[in-house]
C-alpha cells in the first residue's frame, strides 16, 4: 500500500475484505447480538418477501451467528429498535432517533410526496384516524374502517391504512410493534422510551451524521453511497443530491475523517480514517470458511451500484421481472464465497415438508468448484438450511453443466 498525492492505492481485495470486516460479515470481531448488529451497520431492511425468511431475518443471521427468526420484533416491542423510512423502510437502533427525527420534521414541512400530498388532501381522515390512536392506544389497519375489507395490495389501501402510514411518515405515529408481521401502531411518544433524546438533529449536525454513518458503516464508499445509505433526503437537503457538491464536501475531510483510495474503479472512493490500519493488516477468510447466502437487500448489495463496483458482480432482483424475461430465476440469493461474490441460487424454502430447495445453482467461479470450494458451499447450504429448519436439501438446476453431478452429490440430502 502506497501513498501518492494524498490517494492510497490499494488492491480490490483488500477493499472487498475491509468491507466485509466492517458489515461483519468476515470479521475477526462478530457480532454477539441484534443491537451489534443494527449499532455496526445503521439499518436492517424490512422486506415482505417470504420465499425464503425474510431479509430482515437473513441480513442480521448472516452478521449474528445465533440469531433466532423473528427475534427483531422482540427488541422493536421493547424499545431498542424502532422502524421507519431510512434508504428503505428499516429497523435501526433507538439511539439513531434524532436523525429520524429531523426526517420526519422535514416530512412535516413538505407540500409534495405521496404520504404528504395524500394528509394534505385529507385532512379530516387523516385526524380522526389519529385521535382515534390517541384515545385507544395501540392499534392495527384492521381495527379501522370497513370491518374484514381485504387489500389487493398498496394501491388499494383503505383510507384509514393511507391515515396510519402518512401519520407515520410525518413522524406523529410511529409502529411500536409488528405481530405475525402487523403493525400495531401508537403515538410517537409513547413509542419512544424515556431517556431516549426525542431532539431532532440541527442542520449543521447533518453533514457530520450523514459522512461518519455511511462511512463507519461501509469502511469504502463514494458519492452515491452518501447519498443512498440513509436515505436520498439528507443529501438533498445539504448538498441538492448533486455528485460535484458531495464530492467537494468528501475533498475537504480528507486528511481529517477520511481518506482518497485508488483501486481500479473508475470515480472517487473515500475511506475512513478509522480503518487504515485495518486495511494494512487484514488477512483473507481461510480456505474453509463457509460460503454465506446473502439476501437481495443485504447492506452489501441493496443499492446495485456497489457489488458491481466494489466486487464486479453485476446483479438484480427479478422477482419485479416478468417471468419470461428472467435470466436467473424470481428470488435469487448471491453467493459470498470467502471475500468475493461468486455466484448466485434461486432458493425456496418447503415449510411443511422443510426442504430447501435449490431451483437453480449459478456457481460462476473455479475456486467454488475446487474440492475445498465445494466444502465451503457444502457447509454454507447446510447453515442456511438449519436456519430455515429444514432437514433436506434438494438441487435442481446447476452451472456449468460438466459439473453438475459432483456438485449435486455434494450437496443433496440430509442436513
Amino acid at each position: 500500500m502506497t501513498l501518492t498525492k494524498r490517494m492510497l492505492e490499494i488492491s480490490p481485495e483488500k477493499v472487498r475484505s475491509l468491507i466485509l470486516e466492517v458489515q461483519g460479515l468476515r470479521t475477526k470481531v462478530p457480532s454477539r447480538s441484534v443491537m451489534d448488529v443494527a449499532n455496526r451497520i445503521h439499518n436492517i431492511q424490512i422486506d415482505t418477501i417470504s420465499v425464503v425468511s425474510r431479509s430482515h431475518n437473513l441480513i442480521t443471521a448472516n452478521r449474528y451467528s445465533d440469531y433466532v427468526e423473528g427475534e427483531v420484533w422482540k427488541l422493536q416491542k421493547e424499545g431498542k429498535l424502532f422502524e421507519y423510512w431510512s434508504h428503505a423502510m428499516c429497523l435501526m437502533s433507538m439511539k439513531s432517533f434524532p436523525y429520524y427525527a429531523w426526517k420526519m420534521e422535514r416530512m412535516r414541512e413538505r407540500k409534495s410526496g405521496w404520504y404528504t400530498a395524500w394528509a394534505l388532501k385529507n385532512k379530516e381522515i387523516v385526524e380522526e384516524v389519529y385521535q382515534n390512536v390517541k384515545k385507544n392506544g395501540l392499534t392495527r389497519s384492521k381495527d379501522l374502517g370497513e370491518p374484514g375489507r381485504k387489500s389487493d395490495g398498496w394501491w388499494d389501501w383503505k383510507k384509514e391504512k393511507r391515515a396510519l402510514e402518512a401519520l407515520t411518515s410525518l413522524g406523529r405515529l410511529m409502529v411500536s410493534y409488528r405481530e405475525g408481521f402487523q403493525k400495531n401502531y401508537d403515538l410517537t411518544e409513547r413509542v419512544v422510551p424515556p431517556g431516549i433524546d426525542t431532539e431532532p438533529l440541527s442542520n449543521d449536525d447533518i453533514p457530520q451524521y450523514i459522512i461518519d454513518t455511511t462511512f463507519r458503516s461501509l469502511g469504502v464508499a463514494d458519492y452515491r453511497d452518501v447519498r443512498s445509505y440513509t436515505g436520498p433526503m439528507a443529501a438533498k437537503h445539504i448538498w441538492k443530491g448533486q455528485r460535484p457538491n458531495i464530492e467537494n464536501h468528501l475533498e475537504s475531510l480528507i486528511g481529517d475523517v477520511l481518506e482518497e483510495v485508488d483501486f481500479g474503479q473508475k470515480g472517487r472512493y473515500f475511506v475512513h480514517v478509522d480503518y487504515l490500519e485495518t486495511l494494512t493488516t487484514l488477512k483473507p477468510p481461510g480456505p474453509k470458511t463457509p460460503v454465506k447466502i446473502l439476501t437481495p437487500f443485504d447492506n452489501i448489495l441493496r443499492e446495485r451500484h456497489y457489488p458491481k463496483s466494489i466486487w464486479e458482480f453485476d446483479y438484480r432482483i427479478e422477482c419485479y421481472v416478468p417471468a419470461k424475461d428472467r435470466v436467473h430465476g424470481y428470488y435469487v440469493l448471491p453467493i459470498l464465497d470467502q471475500n468475493a461474490l461468486r455466484g448466485r441460487v434461486d432458493a425456496k424454502v418447503h415449510r411443511s415438508t422443510s426442504q430447501l430447495e435449490l431451483k437453480a445453482l449459478y456457481l460462476e467461479s473455479p475456486g467454488l468448484l475446487t474440492e475445498s470450494g465445494l466444502l465451503r458451499l457444502q457447509k454454507g447450504v447446510q447453515d442456511f438450511a438449519k436456519f430455515h429448519n429444514c432437514k433436506e436439501i434438494l438441487t435442481g438446476r446447476i452451472l456449468p453443466k460438466k459439473h453438475a453431478s459432483k456438485v449435486r452429490d455434494t450437496l443433496n440430502g440430509s442436513v
